[in-house]
């Protein structure tokens, strides 16, 4: 209300107008917003089971053993329903494809994702693609085909033809882009495609981008537009509007196709503006048609802008009309070379500024940047769009009339077997030695330089010391690393869900204590979690590495940080055998810049297994100090406290997360912490911190804190005493659950 009181003063006197315009587009971006938020499941059902009915709205994430894919609900949905949710299926039917009728019984919970720094906000994600809640199928049935619904028809249809291209090649590699490039669908990707994509610097490529389905529409406008040239008056007159409603049709069905993919329907409407100005035979400016497609974006899909291809995409158009200024063409059959020559240098030019512009924005979204994707794309961008692309929708369409093509299936293996090419490709560049570079967590502030001054190196020709400018990128590319002053520390206590991992830094040294879990799924928190904060952190070495024991929710991701730091110091608890290193026995000390590391448990004589033999870690500054236990329970806790006033610590990360058969009250009293720091899922089903270890800690003094519930937790070792901060209470965002 206070928005549109706002707008209708802006009314009355026109130098407020824009004023009515940002009125206008805050109000509409609030109201979606907040009816997104309002279909989300309530508390109150986090894991309660309700019974379903409804239809797979994409095509399944397959991993062994589970499968996860969109659910539209059926109408009439169960009280507090959202209308779309993103289920896994453990042991599921085989065969379950798009547009496939289920009734079920799942359990949800409200949207919610690990908060990590450099981590992924699987939160935003959820609500950007309009999904109410997350869980999984306790039973179900599958009843086949849903009701004949013209969506429902296209996932199908969509499906059939996922299914004919993976039939008709055997060339697993192709396959998986081909599918990509003619459905939008990247489910056929390993892990290693990904990693490959993205240390080229390809990846925008490999989805279908607004950049495909405009080539799409610009090749049918040229053609349409030719051809009705040549036509006899009248009909030559309706070059433009013939050209422009083919170019339309045919944009409008690859992009259903691709599944309405975000991008693809921004490039979409993007299309759909221009074309209709040029139907309409004005003189309508470049940058006026992006302004307008921007305009068009932003309501049709308020929620564009938190994701990062929107910005990647429109800051490339604006900067590509920025720098192809008009040059004087040379004529004569002797300038032709000149002319080629001059050509291929205007494209290298342009490339490179584009990337260099882009980099603020790839470093802030992704915290990693390409260094051979210059040299990369110069190559794919021309490829992919003139050759792969055009092959894969040619493709498809001789797929969709196989019943009159017999022909299609042996074209289509041609197209994946150059797909396959390009894609190994890809791979021998990536396996290249500093073919990427992980960037550390920007701040808004060096964000704001580095734009700024890409702003002035692009748009201020004429001006002096215009090429200087490019010197803005520096402090994103290097950034001045904010250490902890000597003798002092700081901890970070990741949110891994059920697992633990803490990592603890020096003015010079870093520290890694466990690494969580591996899911059922393939997601690696090593990977996924655990190496992308320690890049945040913007370190390049990580200095000694602890696995307290075998179990997969502390050792899972072992292997993907020991593969990242090649001849890492390895301590490890008696049980670990994956990976190889040194046995961590109590009594074992080390001291860096001023700050005192010990090994407190399990003795060389400690004869037990498992939880209980988990290395115990003891950090200390001289004023403050830090314990991280592990897994162990009360066998271990009784031989710690042998040791006596060792156990003493301002914080400690709880044992084995919580659990009842841990944090015996002698052990409490013994360590006698400000801050219990509880390792564990948001409402997880194990149920920890049990309730009565919570009441424990509390009532010993300390203030309890679990990652599940905080995010990541932050500990400053410092000679006045401690600081904690958690992820969830530094960094607001309106879609964030409490």
């Amino acid at each position: 209300m206070p928005l549109l009181l706002a707008a209708l003063l802006a009314l009355r006197w026109s130098p407020l107008r824009p004023l009515l315009v940002a009125a206008l587009a805050a109000g509409w971006t609030c109201w979606c917003a907040g009816d997104r938020l309002a279909e989300r499941l309530p508390l109150a059902s986090l894991g309660a089971d309700i019974e379903l009915t409804g239809t797979v709205a994409g095509f399944p994430s397959a991993a062994p053993g589970q499968i996860t894919f969109a659910f539209e609900v059926a109408e009439p949905r169960p009280a507090g329903v959202p209308p779309r949710l993103r289920l896994t299926w453990y042991e599921p039917p085989a065969g379950i494809q798009p547009g496939d009728a289920l009734a079920m019984m799942a359990r949800l919970r409200p949207p919610r994702g690990a908060r990590n720094p450099g981590g992924f906000d699987y939160e935003q994600w959820l609500t950007v693609n309009g999904y109410g809640a997350t869980g999984y199928v306790r039973s179900g049935v599958v009843r086949g085909a849903a009701a004949g619904t013209i969506a429902t028809r296209w996932h199908r249809f969509r499906a059939a033809l996922a299914e004919r291209i993976g039939a008709a090649s055997a060339d697993g590699d192709g396959v998986a882009l081909l599918t990509a490039l003619a459905l939008g669908e990247r489910f056929r990707f390993t892990e290693q495609h990904w990693a490959d994509f993205r240390r080229t610097g390809t990846s925008h490529l490999v989805a279908v981008s607004g950049m495909h389905v405009a080539l799409l529409g610009a090749v049918v406008f040229v053609a349409l537009r030719r051809i009705c040239l040549r036509l006899p008056a009248p009909a030559a007159s309706l070059d433009l509007e013939v050209a422009s409603a083919a170019s339309l049709l045919a944009t409008a069905y690859y992009a259903a196709l691709t599944g309405f993919a975000v991008p693809a329907q921004r490039s979409l409407v993007m299309i759909a503006v221009a074309l209709i100005a040029l139907a309409s035979r004005r003189r309508i400016g470049a940058a006026q048609i992006v302004a307008a497609t921007l305009v068009a974006v932003l309501v049709f899909d308020p929620f564009a802008p938190l994701s990062a291809s929107f910005w990647l995409s429109f800051v490339a158009v604006a900067i590509l009309l920025a720098l192809a200024a008009p040059r004087t063409v040379v004529r004569g059959a002797s300038s032709r070379f000149r002319r080629i020559a001059r050509g291929v240098l205007d494209f290298v030019r342009l490339q490179w500024w584009i990337g260099l512009a882009l980099l603020p924005l790839t470093a802030w979204y992704f915290g990693e940047i390409s260094i051979v994707g210059p040299v990369v794309n110069l190559v794919a961008i021309p490829f992919f769009n003139a050759c792969l692309v055009p092959l894969a929708v040619l493709a498809t369409l001789a797929l969709s009339l196989d019943a009159v093509a017999p022909w299609s299936a042996p074209a289509v293996d041609v197209v994946a077997a150059l797909a396959g090419i390009t894609v190994r490709a890809l791979h021998a560049v990536a396996e290249l030695p500093g073919a990427a570079r992980a960037l550390p967590l920007s701040s808004a502030l060096a964000l704001a330089v580095a734009v700024l001054g890409v702003v002035f190196a692009v748009c201020g020709a004429g001006l002096p010391g215009r090429r200087w400018a490019w010197l803005a990128l520096a402090p994103i590319a290097l950034p001045a690393l904010q250490l902890p002053p000597h003798g002092t520390a700081r901890a970070l206590v990741l949110d891994v869900g059920h697992g633990l991992a803490v990592v603890v830094e020096t003015h010079s040294f870093r520290l890694l204590f466990d690494a969580g879990p591996t899911a059922r799924s393939g997601f690696d928190s090593g990977e996924e979690i655990v190496l992308p904060a320690l890049a945040a952190r913007g370190r390049r070495g990580l200095d000694r590495f602890v696995v307290s024991h075998a179990d997969n929710d502390h050792a899972g991701g072992a292997a993907a940080v020991v593969a990242a730091f090649p001849g890492l110091d390895v301590l490890k608890g008696p049980d670990v055998a994956a990976i190889s290193g040194r046995a961590c026995v109590a009594g074992e000390e080390w001291e860096w810049d001023g700050v005192r590391f010990s090994i407190l448990h399990p003795r060389a004589d400690f004869g037990s297994r498992g939880n209980d033999s988990s290395c115990v870690l003891k950090v200390e500054t001289g004023a403050s100090a830090l314990l991280v236990t592990g897994d162990i329970e009360r066998r271990g806790e009784s031989a710690a406290l042998a040791q006596g006033q060792a156990l003493a610590a301002d914080v400690v990360v709880v044992p084995h997360h919580g659990s009842a058969t841990s944090s015996s009250p002698a052990f409490v009293a013994a360590v006698g912490a400000r801050y219990a720091i509880v390792s564990a899922g948001h409402a997880n089903r194990w149920g920890f911190p049990r309730p009565e270890v919570r009441e424990r800690w509390r009532e010993s003094g300390a203030v309890v804190v679990v990652t599940g519930d905080a995010g990541a937790v932050s500990v400053e070792l410092r000679p006045q005493g401690v600081a904690v901060a958690a992820e969830r209470d530094g960094r607001h965002r309106y879609w964030a659950a409490p």
